[in-house]
């Protein structure tokens, strides 16, 4: 095991190729800190390009099998002083497109930069990537300057490509995730990179996405174009809405507004637009288009249709989401003031209070809390405690407030698990019901075992809170007020000495008793048998 320099900060970037048909319990290498702990193990199979910073020392150790191969490990570190650190960069980006570039373009980008973009664009899209330069120090291996490029939420996840020198590349992902990293090191500082993104359908022509708030629609352009039309004529019902964005062209449908039809039968809620091209003039010879998207919110999910129309052709798509439900605690029972602070501390026995929200635009969607369940766990494995089953209280404490457009109240008090764990995590399930619907699942209320066949329209969905934790003891004065304390101890004192002299007193009545009895037993009898005489 080898040791790096102790500097004040450490970054250290690893370029390998160990024996791939190896097992990584055989081959390795394993990045620890100063106190030997360990910041990461390297497999034959992990990405080859990892970064590792820490303060003080590092250390690495490479392991291998007995296989007559030769690897190769690249190793790169440096440090900072403090108030010396790196260049601030990256961040989090999402949007339908943009552009990102390194710190400083077009001008020289600085030493020593770690910059981590994560990218996201709205879902059933992918993202089109084009660098449109990429100057960074040249190697073979990409061993000094870099950009890595993963496809996926994190670093972690699969490389799409690891970029240097002088040139142009164009790249696409498979999701609608991806992460830029770019790193530099202490020499040779060029301009660095531009890299535009689009989000296109991941079905090459349109995808539909629906949230609790809207629907969202993208077209690639290249395919609209194929229809004859461009975003500028492109409308919803309400022909005043149109596309946010060009490239790609983007509508965000809400569920109120812009013509959209709203719907329930059977206790199942839909919404439906349509999307038309914009005709002038008295003769066309191009197609009439329409495009219908339909979200139905049903079945602890949303349904998503979109088909389209062209000249009596019907296409047709559909995917899956969720519900989205939030739940806070609040600091009283008028529901004004949220708790902000986590882990929430409260005294054992005080009454929490929460609500559930459905986040939607839509004011004809109300909420009933259906089941409630608590664990000392934040994946509420064993053990745990029921507080609500099927729409009926298990907790006598449990207490439901009257709910609202999209929102459900109620409250318990706070307790703890017989085994002492030190924090308390819920669960709720809450059933999102149409407000005009007298039928709904909302206006049931307690529903016992034989009663609990509603059939398959009940929409719900799960939210979780915590972790609640209760106020140490030290933190609050089990004797109360001060003068509370002081009649309590002159109480006490009094009582301390009523019982002293009573014990006396008994105490001597006994050492009486037993002296009477002694000096009795030790007394001869006043009367004996005597022999009667005889004739």
């Amino acid at each position: 095991m080898g040791q790096l320099p102790r500097k004040p900060v450490d970054q250290a970037r690893t370029f390998r190729c160990l024996n791939t048909a190896a097992d990584c319990s055989q081959e390795n290498v394993t990045v620890l800190d100063q106190n030997l702990q360990v910041l990461g193990v390297l497999c034959p199979n992990s990405p080859r390009i990892d970064v590792f910073e820490t303060p003080g020392s590092a250390y690495l150790r490479v392991s291998t099998n007995s296989d007559a191969l030769v690897r190769t490990v690249y190793l790169m570190y440096y440090s900072f002083a403090p108030g010396n650190e790196a260049a601030v960069c990256g961040g989090q980006i999402n949007g339908y497109s943009g552009s990102i570039s390194s710190p400083n373009y077009p001008s020289r980008h600085p030493h020593f930069a770690y910059c981590v973009w994560h990218l996201e664009t709205p879902k059933n899209t992918k993202i089109d990537l084009s660098f449109t330069e990429i100057f960074l120090e040249v190697d073979a291996v990409c061993r000094f300057d870099f950009i890595a490029l993963y496809d996926g939420p994190t670093t972690n996840s699969p490389i799409l490509d690891v970029l240097c020198g002088r040139t142009v590349a164009e790249l696409e992902t498979t999701s609608n995730t991806l992460t830029v990293v770019l790193s530099t090191d202490y020499a040779n500082s060029y301009y660095g990179f531009n890299l535009n993104y689009v989000a296109l359908p991941e079905n090459n022509s349109s995808s539909l996405f629906c949230s609790g708030e809207k629907m969202t629609v993208i077209f690639d352009p290249s395919y609209i174009n194929s229809l004859g039309y461009n975003a500028n004529e492109l409308t919803l019902i309400d022909t005043s809405c149109g596309p946010v964005s060009s490239n790609p062209i983007a509508f965000n449908v809400p569920y109120t507004s812009c013509g959209t039809v709203r719907k329930v039968e059977d206790h199942v809620i839909s919404y439906t637009n349509i999307i038309t091209a914009i005709s002038t003039g008295v003769i066309t010879r191009r197609k009439k288009i329409e495009f219908v998207m339909t979200c139905e919110l049903d079945n602890e999910s949303i349904v998503e249709i979109m088909y389209v129309t062209e000249n009596d052709i019907i296409q047709e798509s559909q995917e899956t989401g969720k519900y989205d439900v939030s739940l806070s605690f609040y600091q009283t029972q008028d529901f004004t003031t949220p708790v902000l602070e986590s882990p929430y501390y409260i005294e054992l026995n005080n009454t929490l209070f929460l609500q559930a929200t459905l986040k939607t635009q839509d004011p004809g969607l109300t909420l009933f809390t259906e089941s409630c369940f608590a664990s000392s766990k934040s994946n509420f494995s064993d053990p745990t405690y029921s507080l609500l089953q099927n729409g009926c209280a298990k907790d006598r404490t449990y207490h439901n407030f009257p709910s609202g457009s999209g929102f459900a109240r109620f409250s318990f008090s706070a307790f703890k698990f017989i085994e002492e764990y030190p924090s308390v995590y819920l669960q709720c399930r809450v059933v999102i019901c149409d407000a005009n619907d007298p039928g709904s699942r909302c206006n049931q209320g307690c529903i016992t075992r034989n009663r609990r066949d509603l059939g398959s329209n009940v929409r719900k969905v799960s939210a979780v809170v915590g972790p609640i934790r209760l106020k140490r003891q030290s933190d609050v004065d089990p004797l109360g007020p001060v003068s509370e304390k002081r009649g309590e101890d002159s109480t006490s004192e009094t009582s301390n000495i009523y019982l002293f002299g009573i014990l006396v007193l008994v105490v001597n009545v006994l050492l009486v008793a037993f002296i009477v009895l002694r000096n009795s037993r030790k007394k001869p009898n006043s009367y004996e048998y005597q022999a009667l005489p005889t004739e």
